[in-house]
């Protein structure tokens, strides 16, 4: 009997371990199931999945820049970055466009973008619903009236109708300085971008706004009127914006990216290659080539825009380079022995069956032919965007000694296939110092960077022009214009 209750006893416990067994399997099973679904689920995982990265960006004109090697693209420093993070993962980038921010907010809290690339912090209503990236760039912002106009030193000297956009970081910074200036009064428009207000101030219909400083330098050469009286604030940060979600894996992916792109340089030579023509400003200069895009462009432009199809180019590109060589004029004559609309030699015109350098069209034929074989000499090992400033620099010097500009860099501890190192060796060339130990000897290098220089800005100005009187017609010119527009709000 002892035997037979010690049997079943032990039994009992075999069944009751197995059972035991078994459910901490399942548990285990269920929680580790649970667990790789919701590692796998992440927004990181879920944006490989779709193979595409949204964001949603305000449409504005200097959003829509057009680079001359991607046309009828959108460019500029930001798509580059967010471009280059896409790419990190693998995925395509999708910009969608909106017309407010509210309907940036809308789009992000139904899930359909992934990421905001313009500033909340005006949004007071919906900024608490938003996390921000570590800062990737840094701005100024700037209090612009109209040349001719009394300049004020700082707000105490303000007398007229300062404007900012509602919701938008500048009047989040006016709010602020209510501190320091109590009697400090602005007008919020729901109606006017930065850039239209910026206009605005140009036609005399509003007295000041407040703008970053890249947006300025831009709109600057579309209408040079538009003048800095002073910085509001120095050196504010950029961020890009998420919803809020115990999710971090975005978040975090991203600004290990920004982290990683600080570190290797990749943020300061983008902001080298979109920004640097920015540093100078020609008032005279810049109102002489609108004038000149308005009254001698158009006699041209069909030639610019069928040659440089021909060679793959720009047309934008080709005329900001003619513009810089002649003017637009195409009876030019250099002491030199060049000539024409592109100042084409004698020997290179010839090569390139011209009959008359002094005809426009031939010569604007030519220039784009010659523009392109100089691209296509050029070293893979030169980065793809940066290949035309180089051609650019040998258009004007030489080839020659472009390749002696490059070897310099690389005795110099320099990178030979960057354009931001080889335009500060180019000017070395003159010095006999370096020239004598060259192969093509003396040059005026300093020459080749002032006309690479003159034509990243003559093209800019250009590109910006053509873009905000197609942004007018279709945008601006639809609303009615006042002082004050009626959706605004006096503070």
């Amino acid at each position: 009997m002892v035997k037979k209750v010690a049997f079943w006893s032990g039994s009992l416990i075999t069944i009751i371990s197995i059972i035991l067994a078994i459910t901490a399997a399942l548990f285990y099973k269920e929680s580790i199931g649970s667990s790789f679904n919701k590692e796998h689920n992440t927004i990181i995982n879920q944006i490989t999945a779709r193979q595409e990265l949204r964001v949603g960006m305000l449409r504005s004109l200097t959003t829509l820049y057009i680079d001359y090697r991607n046309p009828n693209q959108v460019g500029g420093f930001e798509y580059a970055l967010l471009k280059k993070f896409a790419d990190s993962l693998s995925v395509k980038l999708k910009i969608t466009f909106a017309n407010s921010l509210a309907e940036l907010i809308e789009k992000s809290k139904e899930g359909k973008i992934d990421i905001i690339a313009t500033e909340l912090k005006g949004c007071e209503d919906d900024i608490d619903s938003f996390v921000a990236s570590q800062p990737f760039h840094y701005i100024t912002q700037q209090l612009v009236y109209r040349k001719g106009s009394v300049k004020p030193y700082s707000f105490d000297d303000i007398e007229g109708n300062l404007t900012v956009p509602k919701n938008s970081l500048q009047s989040y910074i006016l709010n602020n300085l209510k501190l320091e200036y109590p009697d400090l009064t602005w007008n919020q428009s729901s109606i006017f971008t930065q850039e239209e207000l910026l206009r605005l101030v140009e036609d005399q219909e509003i007295d000041y706004t407040i703008a970053n400083n890249r947006t300025i330098s831009i709109m600057q050469r579309i209408y040079p009127l538009l003048t800095v009286a002073f910085d509001v604030t120095k050196d504010y940060p950029r961020t890009w914006y998420f919803i809020k979600s115990p999710d971090k894996s975005l978040l975090n992916k991203i600004n290990q990216f920004i982290q990683k792109s600080r570190e290797d340089g990749t943020i300061k030579k983008l902001e080298y290659h979109y920004f640097s023509y920015m540093n100078k400003f020609d008032y005279v200069d810049t109102r002489a080539f609108i004038r000149a895009i308005e009254g001698t462009l158009p006699k041209y432009q069909a030639y610019f825009e069928e040659h440089a199809k021909t060679s793959d180019l720009d047309w934008k590109l080709v005329a900001a380079m003619a513009y810089q060589e002649s003017h637009w004029n195409p009876k030019a004559i250099s002491s030199t022995g060049v000539r024409g609309m592109m100042m084409l030699t004698k020997s290179t015109a010839e090569s390139l069956g011209i009959t008359n350098r002094l005809d426009a069209e031939q010569s604007i034929r030519g220039g784009s032919i010659y523009l392109k074989q100089i691209i296509n000499r050029m070293p893979k090992s030169i980065p793809k965007e940066e290949r035309v400033w180089f051609a650019l620099a040998a258009y004007n010097m030489g080839t020659g000694h472009l390749w002696d500009a490059r070897k310099l860099a690389t005795e110099l501890g320099k990178n030979q296939d960057s354009w931001q190192d080889v335009r500060q060796v180019l000017p070395l060339l003159s010095e006999e110092e370096y020239y004598t130990e060259l192969k093509y000897g003396f040059a005026r290098g300093y020459q080749a960077v002032h006309f690479v220089d003159s034509i990243q800005q003559y093209y800019i100005s250009l590109v910006g022009y053509l873009l905000e009187k197609e942004y007018r017609q279709k945008h601006i010119d639809e609303k009615i214009f006042t002082v004050v527009p009626q959706s605004s709000t006096t503070h």
